[in-house]
């Protein structure tokens, strides 16, 4: 966005383009008939509806111009009472300006909207400079791995609290990957009733059973030549199990109603916010397919362990709204962001992007506020350690001291520390400690 201005009317006002010239604005004629997009960097839109007030173009006109760009509104006063034209001022227009045209007046709006389009643009910069931006954040340490992973064809097993972001860790493998250009499928394998499992994987044949009037590619054969995302593998029925783990040993599967087998080349991510240790001791996962989709162990540690992401992700998913729902761009104020911070997170990534969508709908002006994203004010709310805060901070040391004297070996770890095997995969995954 640059200070130029882009002026749109049935009837253009020559006094007024050349006026706007003299004064050094940088004025672009908009046709209604076709905007280009060089014109949608203004600044700000001057609508000019004096003489013949139509909403027929300026309404549809109004909704497609750019959020970012401020609206003024030149009208006569007598249409001011027409209803649709109230209607557009009030939804789109930053400020408007009736005839007759008072020129020094009308300057003096305009450089107000030019200083406030300047003061949106440091604003919204000042949030963009933060640290470890993008469509998703991580941390540095699991960044790192990642980008040793990705460029494998390794199986990965995403581990992590509910809501950490398990499937943008996994979506972001298959991004560094080869792979890349080729499709990113995810299944919810406790979403899956367990009667279609098999059908839902691996395909079926028109007529191979009740209701199967068409034949369905599964997700294994949509992944050929990509990735198949495996979200709470701990849910898969036990009797699915030994299927998967036949396309992992062979890479075959047989169709549901078919009469050959059939070949896929993908690369498969797994995940599970369960303790799949815990699930073998028990019977209910194997562990010959545990070993398989074992190749790497990452953990994605919980929300209110990665500080650093808070801020940069809850401006990622503000823009992401305020664009879905065709909203003006909006900000986090200074008692937002603080409130962000001291929030616990008990529901990981998944509840800062519902609060981040719910402010982005609430917030009635341009600056998000912590009512907005349904938290009290930091400032108001003085945070006190409690044991169990202090508790788990010498845990997770502990941890992080035994592994290191091990040089990461788990086995030793859990022996310096007299603990199971399972007991400490399952600290480790609490802590978010990655091994």
């Amino acid at each position: 966005m640059n200070s130029s201005l882009l002026y749109i009317g049935q009837y253009a006002d020559q006094s007024l383009i050349a006026l706007l010239r003299d004064r050094g604005y940088q004025l672009r004629i908009g046709d209604l008939a076709e905007l280009t997009p060089e014109c949608m960097k203004a600044s700000i839109c001057i609508m000019d509806l004096r003489q013949c007030f139509d909403g027929g173009w300026a309404m549809p006109l109004a909704k497609q111009l750019d959020k970012k760009m401020l609206l003024l509104m030149l009208a006569d006063s007598e249409a001011l009472q027409e209803p649709q034209l109230a209607r557009l001022i009030s939804l789109y227009a930053a400020d408007f300006h009736t005839a007759p045209l008072q020129q020094e007046r009308l300057l003096v709006v305009l450089g107000h909207l030019m200083g406030l389009s300047r003061l949106r643009q440091v604003l919204a910069q000042g949030q963009k400079r933060r640290p470890a931006g993008a469509a998703f954040c991580l941390m540095s340490q699991l960044h790192t791995q990642l980008s040793k992973i990705a460029p494998t064809n390794i199986p990965v097993l995403i581990r992590g609290e509910s809501g950490v972001g398990k499937e943008l860790v996994a979506r972001q493998i298959h991004g560094l990957s080869d792979r890349a250009a080729g499709p990113f499928v995810a299944v919810n394998c406790g979403a899956i009733a367990s009667g279609l499992v098999q059908s839902e994987l691996f395909g079926h044949e028109k007529g191979a059973f009740t209701g199967a009037v068409n034949a369905h590619l599964g997700k294994i054969q949509q992944a050929d030549g990509g990735t198949l995302f495996l979200d709470e593998i701990g849910d898969l029925p036990l009797d699915q199990q030994v299927n998967l783990l036949r396309f992992l040993q062979e890479g075959k599967f047989d169709v549901v109603g078919g009469q050959r087998s059939h070949t896929a080349d993908v690369r498969v991510l797994a995940a599970t916010h369960i303790n799949l240790e815990k699930a073998i001791d028990e019977g209910c996962f194997r562990l010959d397919l545990f070993y398989r989709l074992d190749g790497v162990t990452l953990y994605v540690p919980p929300l209110r362990q990665r500080q650093n992401d808070i801020i940069p992700l809850a401006i990622d998913f503000i823009e992401q709204f305020a664009a879905e729902f065709g909203l003006a761009p909006k900000v986090l104020s200074p008692e937002a962001e603080a409130a962000l911070l001291a929030h616990d997170w008990p529901g990981n990534v998944r509840e800062l992007l519902n609060r981040s969508r719910r402010a982005v709908v609430l917030c009635d002006g341009q600056e998000i506020s912590p009512g907005d994203l349904e938290l009290r004010s930091a400032i108001q709310s003085p945070v006190v350690r409690s044991l169990k805060a202090f508790r788990d901070e010498a845990e997770r040391q502990a941890l992080a001291s035994a592994l290191r004297q091990c040089d990461g070996q788990v086995e030793s770890a859990a022996i310096q520390l007299k603990v199971s095997r399972a007991t400490l995969y399952r600290l480790l995954e609490k802590h978010g400690i990655a091994v």
